[in-house]
């Protein structure tokens, strides 16, 4: 076939001999596996991340929690020359166990729920004494010892435990870190 220009017969010839998308490619095994592989290395070394910073984060509410409650036992010892129960204190306690429940949120609730993650109640009475806040007479109520137990999922957290702080300023961690790293001090 004769053509009549040069570029008449290279249009020609590039149209039949190339064709960018007459065939679409996907993508092949090894680039499948590298992607999968990149994924993995993200998901092993970014959740467990992402999950400390998730306990790291309801640790310090329930710290939060622990310090207001401890103001406002300074609070109420500075009027009544007597430390106060959590229903005195004016929290919605659960009658039961004389406890509130602290919620992912820092809600508290006088019920526990499926998002609370701490257990809170205040022990009134002297340092060695194991009466609970109940059972505390007003003369014997000069020294409170706050307590924040973990439940629902918050019980995995094993590094911090069960919290406390007392009314001599003396904190408390019961899991396998301690009160130094717990505390930040």
């Amino acid at each position: 076939m004769l053509y009549k220009s040069r570029a008449l017969r290279d249009s020609k010839m590039n149209f039949h001999q190339a064709r960018p998308y007459s065939r679409l490619r996907g993508f092949t095994l090894t680039e499948m596996l590298v992607v999968l592989v990149i994924l993995a290395l993200l998901a092993a070394f970014g959740l467990p991340a992402l999950l400390k910073y998730g306990r790291q984060g309801k640790l310090e509410i329930a710290q939060t929690t622990l310090k207001q409650i401890a103001r406002l036992e300074a609070q109420w010892f500075g009027e009544h020359r007597t430390y106060a129960t959590l229903s005195q204190l004016g929290y919605p306690v659960d009658s039961a166990i004389s406890a509130i429940y602290l919620a992912k949120d820092g809600a508290i609730s006088g019920n526990a729920t499926q998002a609370s993650i701490y257990r809170i109640s205040v022990r009134l009475g002297a340092p060695s004494a194991g009466a609970p806040a109940s059972s505390a007479s007003a003369g014997d109520a000069a020294y409170y010892l706050i307590t924040a137990q973990p439940i629902n999922e918050q019980v995995k957290e094993t590094r911090c435990g069960t919290l406390s702080l007392a009314s001599t300023g003396q904190i408390g961690a019961t899991g396998l870190q301690g009160e130094a790293a717990c505390w930040g001090k």
